[in-house]
């Protein structure tokens, strides 16, 4: 049997993602991609599965990143790089006739087809200055632009991690172009709110466009969204959700009827730990009504994986006889799907223990799915007559010979009374009569959620022959509310309790736990999280902190999202820097005794490599043990999307520094 005991294991990783079907409902069209260890990088093909033969065949397959395909009829459009920068490209199934449609000085970030009709829509870069119309210069190519490697910043929004410095001259937008010329309109700014999926909709007769925006442009402090319609015939833009001042409203998706418009969002200024409910547009009476009152559900996907490529699909599916209708929530380690009635009634459909990842519904109200398992990860299954049903898939048959860790799940009660959940990876030839060391994984956000997929990270670990606890505090989507409240302005105190009780809990309940071999680990906040408990314990024997923070002060000014989000997470800005001092790591680095690497990414812009270098600096002047890993040009996303090569060197310095502290 094979096994993920190799860092290297990743090269082999193949998903599946962003589900289509074709018109006549026989094929199922998606992206596979690979990772190529020879050019080091990623590579994503556009398949069609012929639904009744089961066969696979490549559409498009030339080493490139090919991905958000789009069909109508016998045409495909998707996105593709392999021209330098991502365009959209035509494709004729019949004809095999391939070319480009779009010209844009800036990446194109998503395509879609205009229902009946032969245009369709993108999103891109654009000047502000720019004309509601306006014709592709083909020869963008060969337009020289200023790289003179200076900026001049005005703006208090002024980067992004993954992007750089933002041009204050230009934002996203929504345009729409036919397939025969290269005549663009440019409708509105656009905008996606976190965590969501959806880009735009439009109604049976492709007449009228849905899509979120901000509310406000330009504003750096104000991050509300809002529902917009765009008539394609009048020109005129509706502001939908103009009822509520506030809030964030996104994944407008048009009942088959034109009757209902259904989105995800709430009423709240806007901040990260908000959940979602479902709200129900009534075209009718033009009122706009939450159907979710009083459910205390999460209404997206937010389990943690670094397994997951390219995924698009939208998180909200109508069922055709437009009275119900399909979405996605996180609750209890586990993506699920309900089937949802226009009064807010709920019918759970998901397969128990899993993360439903992406679906796509057929005319008559049949779902395909991409479904996760920690020993499974990636099925496609279709749901009909109450029943899934498993499809092969030729990643599902690729895993056939490995041998893979099991999950099972804790759970333990907080002082306060809350919840703790969490979930304990097995090595695959576990024996209950031995001792294990056990490795305390954090995840980041911290609003997220470790789930019951595929995680490769947690498979190499327990390959190697420790436990692997994922555990989620407060602070983490998936339990209502109040648990997700539980770590705003409150960083390092129930949710460090809380990830301790757990910690004590299964060593109190499983003999199998080595007590005396405790590790601990964690990106982000869950790097911020190490950085804290070793200054408040010496219990772990050695801890490796990732894309951490350890100052808040210094992160105020530095992270792209300093000035605002830990403001909000700390619950003071920099007027007061005491009390951001008081949460910060750092300001507890003398107290550390635990042996810390550090691995960071250089060009980091969530959390900047100065973080990492503040706490090793204070570290080695106190003469303690510690060591950092830095990787140059990466970002915040490198253990998920990074360059292959510096994923495998993470993996294998995060065993290779517990190895040196484990007793054998």
């Amino acid at each position: 049997m094979k096994n993920f005991k190799e860092a290297s294991s990743l090269y082999d990783l193949t998903t599946l993602s962003s589900t289509i079907l074709s018109e006549d409902e026989q094929t199922l069209f998606y992206v596979k991609t690979t990772i190529d260890s020879v050019k080091d990088g990623y590579q994503a093909a556009i398949y069609a599965k012929n639904l009744q033969n089961a066969s696979e065949v490549s559409i498009v397959e030339d080493g490139f990143i090919n991905n958000c395909p789009t069909v109508n009829g016998t045409k495909l459009l998707y996105l593709s790089n392999k021209t330098g920068i991502t365009q959209v490209h035509f494709y004729d199934l019949v004809s095999k006739e391939n070319r480009q449609l779009t010209f844009s000085l800036s990446p194109v970030m998503h395509v879609q087809w205009i229902q009946n009709s032969q245009s369709f829509l993108f999103t891109t870069q654009l000047d502000k200055s720019t004309e509601s119309f306006f014709t592709w210069d083909k020869n963008f190519a060969d337009i020289t632009t200023n790289t003179a490697p200076f900026y001049r910043i005005s703006n208090l929004k002024y980067q992004a991690d993954g992007v750089g410095f933002i041009d204050p001259e230009k934002t996203t937008y929504l345009c729409e172009q036919t397939i025969d010329n290269f005549d663009v309109t440019v409708i509105s700014p656009q905008a996606t709110g976190y965590g969501l999926r959806r880009v735009a909709d439009c109604n049976t007769e492709g007449t009228i466009i849905y899509f979120e925006r901000n509310l406000v442009e330009g504003d750096d402090y104000n991050h509300d969204s809002g529902i917009f319609a765009y008539d394609r015939n009048s020109k005129q833009i509706q502001h939908l959700t103009q009822s509520f001042d506030t809030g964030i409203f996104g994944e407008g998706t048009v009942s088959p009827d034109g009757n209902y418009l259904v989105m995800v969002g709430n009423s709240l200024p806007y901040e990260t730990p908000n959940q979602f409910g479902l709200f129900l547009y009534d075209f009718k009476t033009t009122s706009l009504k939450k159907i979710t009152e009083g459910i205390d559900i999460q209404f997206a996907d937010n389990s943690v994986s670094d397994y997951y490529q390219n995924v698009r699909n939208p998180i909200i599916h109508w069922h055709p006889d437009s009275k119900k209708f399909y979405v996605q929530t996180s609750e209890y380690g586990s993506v699920k799907i309900y089937e949802v009635l226009l009064n807010g009634e709920m019918l759970n459909i998901a397969p128990e223990q899993a993360v439903v990842k992406e679906v796509v519904i057929s005319k008559v109200g049949v779902l395909y799915a991409l479904i996760s398992k920690p020993d499974r990860p990636l099925l496609l299954a279709v749901y009909e007559d109450g029943e899934w049903k498993e499809i092969s898939n030729s990643v599902e048959e690729s895993y056939q010979d490995y041998s893979f860790a099991s999950y099972q799940e804790i759970e333990y009660t907080a002082a306060d009374g809350g919840v703790i959940h969490g979930l304990m990876v097995l090595p695959a030839d576990f024996q209950a009569d031995k001792k294990y060391p056990l490795i305390l994984n954090i995840h980041g956000g911290p609003y997220m959620m470790h789930a019951m997929n595929f995680y490769h990270e947690t498979q190499y670990l327990a390959a190697n022959g420790y436990l692997v606890l994922l555990v989620n505090p407060r602070g983490s989507y998936g339990y209502g509310q109040e648990h997700t409240y539980g770590v705003y302005e409150k960083y390092g105190k129930g949710d460090y309790t809380d990830l301790m009780t757990a910690i004590d809990g299964v060593i109190n309940d499983h003999s199998f736990v080595d007590a005396s071999q405790l590790f601990v680990t964690g990106g982000s906040y869950g790097g911020f999280m190490t950085n804290w408990i070793i200054t408040q314990t010496n219990r772990f024997k050695a801890a490796v902190s990732q894309r951490s923070m350890s100052n808040f002060v210094s992160m105020f000014g530095t992270s792209d999202i300093g000035y605002y989000f830990y403001k909000d997470e700390t619950g003071h800005d920099i007027s007061r820097p005491d009390k951001l001092w008081e949460s910060s790591p750092l300001a507890y680095v003398e107290q550390v005794e635990t042996p810390l690497l550090l691995i960071h990414a250089k060009d980091d812009l969530r959390c900047q490599f100065e973080q990492a270098q503040q706490f090793y600096t204070g570290l080695r002047y106190f003469n303690k043990t510690a060591e950092m890993l830095v990787f140059p040009n990466s970002g915040h996303e490198l253990s998920r999307t990074g360059r292959p090569s510096y994923r495998v060197e993470r993996l294998k310095a995060i065993l290779d520094w517990f190895e040196r502290y484990r007793s054998k």
